[in-house]
């Protein structure tokens, strides 16, 4: 078992997982799940000379509980600069991230695009595509969680239920595949003190956010390759997306996949996850040589 280490980043501490070394890479986890979820791409990634990192995101224990503030996408991006700033000063980060992840790579994108050499966002609603989501009757019954959690009753029926929401969800999102062991981890995660009100904050976040277009949004221009899987809810509407990518970009729907691809699919997704990188390098030396 790998052994969390820690770091401050933007006022909180954070634990993390770590494999290899080389140039960062910074990959965060969605709901729900927590930092295991990642330790096979981080074993491929260190194998390949990068250094991995996979902590557990704002809230999560062993990460610290925030005693307040926000959960919104902001924050989810000002927590990315601080740990990649903390974690290789004055330096970079490759970042994958999935759902929530996936959801603060995005912000980031917007927010801190100097810090990040390319990224990889697996799963994650572009903020443009959201109003989709309420109109659309079929992503309503997969994403009703979105709306449940912000109730005052959420955190307590969800402890009352022994976490049952998160066998319900890895079912409904990737109903052929089994996560076997990790799903206790998660539901440990979930369980411990404190955990579920801040976790729960980041649905409250999102939608004031969007409601108040605070939601960080501009065209990126930070090499990004965006990987659906063909029976997740996020994928209906992600072709909508590429009008946002000034710079490289590519989008992936994997057939056959839902929730979780670098699960699902471990080897494909970490040929693309390297692939993308190796390109991605690439393409700034040419540019680099070409000033």
């Amino acid at each position: 078992m790998i052994e969390p280490r820690f770091v401050t980043a933007n006022s909180l501490r954070f634990a993390y997982l770590e494999r290899g070394e080389g140039p960062l890479v910074l990959m965060l986890h969605g709901f729900p799940d927590n930092a295991h979820t990642y330790l096979p791409q981080m074993d491929a990634l260190a194998a390949a000379g990068y250094r991995a990192v996979s902590p557990y995101l704002r809230g999560y224990a062993p990460t610290e509980i925030p005693s307040q503030g926000n959960c919104d996408p902001k924050t989810l991006a000002q927590d990315v600069k601080g740990l990649i700033t903390a974690l290789n000063p004055g330096g970079r980060a490759y970042v994958i991230g999935m759902d929530w992840g996936g959801t603060a790579i995005q912000a980031a994108l917007v927010q801190c695009p100097e810090l990040i050499e390319a990224a990889v966002v697996m799963n994650a609603a572009h903020p443009a595509t959201l109003s989709k989501f309420a109109t659309d009757p079929d992503q309503v019954r997969s994403v009703f969680h979105f709306w449940f959690f912000q109730a005052d009753v959420a955190a307590r029926a969800l402890a009352a239920s022994d976490l049952a929401i998160v066998d319900y969800l890895w079912k409904l999102w990737s109903p052929g595949y089994d996560p076997g062991e990790h799903v206790v981890s998660v539901k440990a995660t979930l369980a411990a003190p404190g955990v579920l009100p801040v976790v729960l904050r980041y649905y409250d976040g999102l939608y004031q956010a969007a409601g108040a277009r605070t939601f960080p949004m501009a065209e990126i221009s930070v090499p990004t390759l965006s990987i659906f899987g063909a029976h997740d809810p996020t994928a209906k509407y992600s072709a909508m997306e590429a009008a946002y990518f000034k710079g490289p970009y590519k989008r992936i729907v994997m057939p056959d996949v839902g929730h979780w691809p670098h699960r699902e699919r471990p080897d494909e997704f970490m040929t693309c996850v390297l692939d993308w990188f190796r390109s991605s390098r690439s393409e700034r030396r040419s540019v680099e040589r070409a000033i």
